[in-house]
């Protein structure tokens, strides 16, 4: 019976890079909180994310700004999570590239058994890094929102107060998933396969000895 836990790994592999480009393009990082924001800011809903912040005044209604800065205004703590984000995304769609390769039912690479399988586990490390640097930066992200919460916490001039956006739990779920998934992809096809190449099969053939002359006394041991 094949081997499933490389398919298992590929089709988590996808579902956590679905869940990695969402929340890398997601504005919903954090949202104003309804009942610690301002009593007149009460229907107002505020959310920001890596690349854009938004208002909605009326539901189904969004004034959207990219922050109205350049790239060098930035804090220092949202791009170092935007440059994590990006090579999370990286990581993950090349290890899914990667690992397909290394699938036994994608006919590539065929003569090649070992180069095929150090595909696949390069696709499961790949992964694997991918669902760290994504658990990183939204673990970083929702750090400074508690931080800024409770800072801003009773202050008469914070307009919003703010908490977990649903990217946040997304980005949390699909780093989850994608470390299964690298697990699976990079050590599902240990042993045995990597050496198949270099060790041909061994077929020994009999030669009867010629009419008229004595047998050859048998030299070979096993």
């Amino acid at each position: 019976m094949a081997n499933m836990c490389p398919n298992v790994g590929f089709f988590l592999g996808f579902v956590a890079t679905v869940g990695i480009l969402y929340t890398l393009a997601s504005k919903s990082w954090k949202q104003n909180s309804q009942v610690a924001s301002q009593s007149n800011m009460y229907g107002v809903h505020s959310y920001e994310g890596l690349w854009v912040r938004c208002t909605s005044p009326v539901p189904g209604t969004f004034q959207c700004d990219t922050y109205d800065t350049s790239i060098l205004g930035i804090q220092t703590g949202l791009t170092g999570q935007r440059i994590m984000m990006c090579l999370a995304t990286i990581c993950a769609v090349f290890g899914l590239i990667a690992g397909a390769l290394g699938l036994h039912c994608i006919r590539v690479m065929e003569n090649s058994r070992k180069s095929k399988v150090w595909t696949g586990r390069g696709g499961g490390f790949l992964m694997l890094f991918g669902g760290t640097l994504c658990f990183a930066s939204v673990t970083w992200y929702a750090v400074d929102v508690v931080r800024d919460f409770w800072l801003k916490n009773g202050l008469e001039s914070t307009t919003f107060q703010y908490e977990f956006g649903a990217a946040l739990y997304v980005g949390w779920v699909s780093s989850g998933v994608a470390l299964i998934a690298g697990a699976l992809m990079a050590c599902c096809t240990c042993g045995g396969s990597d050496d198949s190449d270099d060790m041909g099969g061994y077929k020994y053939n009999y030669k009867p000895p010629a009419a008229g002359k004595p047998a050859a006394r048998n030299t070979e041991y096993v």
